[in-house]
């Protein structure tokens, strides 16, 4: 959820859901530049001109060119070993509120910087990053509002707040063949043999729902994969209601889902399950997705995510959504009343409100262990219990641990192993304690001052 246009006026409240909501979605993407706390080398862009509206039609929201961010493999010997990252940062939910996305850089390509870089499971730092540190490294930029599902053949054209009719296009899943195409055609993906997928936050669920497509498409283009896995990072948002049990979140990605067209941008297993029925637009969540998914998953995740803390478990629906919103309010976060306090900061939670905090990390827990994908062999998962939120982006990848092992740690076991019982490779979060301090994993702190960091610099 970005933070609407400056033209708009905003009162103290929603800056500071503003603040909140940046710095929970987008931690993992870092500029570089001097002073920078991840010290990388940086990412070119590459704008897909010839892929845009005159050909494929593989563009953002406002009909600019898509695009990504390539850095090449550190040497020789490392030419064949990728990786591949969705950009996260939320989603719109309603025709007003894509319209004022269109005008960000979550929905248009005409104000993005020259280079980036990334930290964590990113990073081209080998103490931190030993196993993919010298890889190939794809930042493919999001900017079609529904992580990268769009396959709407028509835009929807929209009055915006400035009384201008405006196009809107939603794109993503040619975004994705677009991506393809180019770095197998003109970089050498090819030649590929080792690929690890990978996204936070809307690109976490990105990562979900193309887990399988990307890896199909791969072959189709003539890959020859030997090792192909996806390790999806804050993504798994739950089908949940409210601390009070409002319908919201829900509510919010079912009408994205239908203004996107995204039937045929989620994983097809769960589309084909649901052809037919009126839950289609399920397979939009990372659940369904991720229990049909074939290829290696490794989840990397919260059980009670800062975001979902704040946007699903103590959120509301905008007046006038869906159709008629007047504004370009992306959602209301952390408003359930009495809960303000306790959801921005879990320490702050009185005994009550700690049990409700708890069924949601056991509903994390369970709802991701069900069905196949949690138990299949060649999978694995690390779930935490630290508020926080694309943490794998942060230092916290080499320092939050569960049973003595790192994220860094984990991820490293599960990618250099092949046919292991997924609980070898399985690390699950603890219940907060219903007395002060709540926090029930010593090894959260690190992380929990990078995001404090981050809102700070946000506001």
């Amino acid at each position: 959820r970005d933070p609407p246009p400056a033209s708009r006026q905003l009162d103290f409240h929603t800056m500071l859901r503003a603040a909140f909501v940046a710095a929970v979605s987008t931690p993992c993407l870092v500029l570089s530049t001097a002073g920078s706390k991840f010290p990388n080398a940086a990412w070119t862009k590459v704008m897909m001109t010839d892929q845009g509206l005159s050909g494929r039609g593989a563009v953002c929201l406002d009909g600019t060119d898509a695009g990504f961010y390539f850095a090449p493999a550190a040497d020789a010997a490392n030419a064949k070993h990728w990786q591949l990252y969705f950009e996260g940062g939320g989603w719109c939910y309603d025709p007003m509120d894509c319209w004022g996305r269109s005008n960000s850089s979550l929905g248009s390509s005409s104000s993005w910087p020259a280079t980036v870089g990334a930290g964590g499971i990113m990073s081209d730092d080998c103490a931190t990053n030993p196993d993919f540190c010298k890889y190939n490294r794809v930042y493919m930029k999001y900017c079609d509002g529904n992580s990268f599902s769009g396959n709407r053949a028509e835009p929807l054209v929209v009055k915006g707040l400035d009384g201008k009719d405006k196009a809107l296009y939603f794109r993503g899943k040619r975004i994705i063949d677009a991506v393809l195409e180019t770095l197998t055609n003109k970089y050498g993906l090819s030649t590929a043999e080792n690929v690890l997928l990978t996204g936070c936050s809307a690109g976490g669920l990105a990562t979900y729902l193309h887990t399988d497509y990307v890896r199909e498409s791969l072959i189709g283009l003539g890959v020859t994969l030997k090792r192909y896995k996806s390790a999806p990072i804050s993504g798994f948002f739950l089908l949940h209601k409210t601390v009070d049990g409002k319908d919201v979140y829900p509510e919010e990605m079912q009408e994205i889902f239908k203004l996107a067209n995204s039937t045929a941008g989620v994983n097809r297993y769960c589309a084909a399950a649901m052809a037919g029925s009126d839950k289609m637009w399920m397979c939009n969540f990372a659940q369904y997705a991720y229990y049909y998914t074939k290829a290696p998953i490794f989840p990397l995740n919260s059980a009670f995510d800062s975001w979902q803390a704040g946007c699903i478990f103590g959120a509301r629906l905008v007046p006038g959504f869906p159709d008629k919103q007047q504004d370009v309010e992306n959602g209301k976060c952390n408003v359930a009343p009495g809960y303000e306090d306790c959801l921005a900061d879990p320490e702050k939670c009185n005994a009550t409100q700690v049990s409700a905090v708890n069924r949601y990390i056991t509903d994390f827990d369970t709802i991701m262990s069900k069905g196949g994908s949690f138990t299949k062999a060649g999978n694995g998962a690390f779930v935490h219990s630290c508020y926080t939120h694309c943490e794998a982006q942060s230092a916290s990848w080499n320092t939050f641990k569960v049973g003595g092992v790192s994220m860094q740690e984990a991820v490293s076991k599960w990618w250099n192993s092949d046919t292991d019982p997924a609980s070898k490779h399985s690390y699950g979060a603890c219940l907060f304690h219903s007395t002060s301090p709540h926090q029930c994993n010593p090894t959260c702190g690190e992380g929990q001052q990078d995001s404090e960091e981050l809102l700070a610099l946000v506001v």
